[in-house]
């Protein structure tokens, strides 16, 4: 039994993990976590996860940004690392970690996978980030429907 996030509400189900892919680099304070399955009834999930190990002091500006007013937290986890602009001390009274930030999506087909990770440029292209290629890369072995998708587009 699989379990992914959707803000708050969790989908719970049974099947086989494709294929997952990270924009993590050493170093790095946010990145992209993916993972897709199949469920046993033939369904797509598509879990995506916004990870921060970034926290903040109550003057920051992107506390009220990001909509860290509501929580605080007293400890912070030995990964945590200040913002760069408001530099907090963990000693700080008021210390706002940034949240994972949890997204999901069911779909009946491929396509409606694919058409989730595209993103879109100033200018209206479409394009698949090195971390969704990878991703999809990953399940195109295991899923010939993917595959297909994937790594033939018919242009009109």
């Amino acid at each position: 039994m699989y379990e992914v996030k959707d803000g708050q509400r969790t989908l719970q189900f049974s099947g086989k993990k494709l294929g997952e892919s990270s924009s993590y680099q050493r170093g790095s304070t946010r990145w992209i976590e993916f993972k897709l399955y199949r469920t046993d009834n033939g369904s797509y999930v598509l879990s995506r996860v916004g990870v921060s190990l970034v926290y903040h002091t109550a003057g920051c500006k992107l506390v009220e940004r990001y909509g860290l007013q509501e929580q605080f937290a007293a400890e912070l986890s030995d990964a945590a690392l200040p913002c760069e602009e408001c530099d907090p001390t963990p000693y700080v009274p008021y210390i706002f970690p940034e949240k994972h930030r949890y997204w999901a999506q069911v779909s009946d087909d491929a396509e409606s996978v694919l058409d989730a990770l595209y993103k879109y440029d100033n200018n209206g292209a479409r394009y698949l980030t090195k971390v969704a290629q990878r991703l999809l890369e990953q399940a195109s072995e295991f899923d010939q429907n993917i595959e297909q998708i994937y790594r033939i587009e018919l242009i009109p």
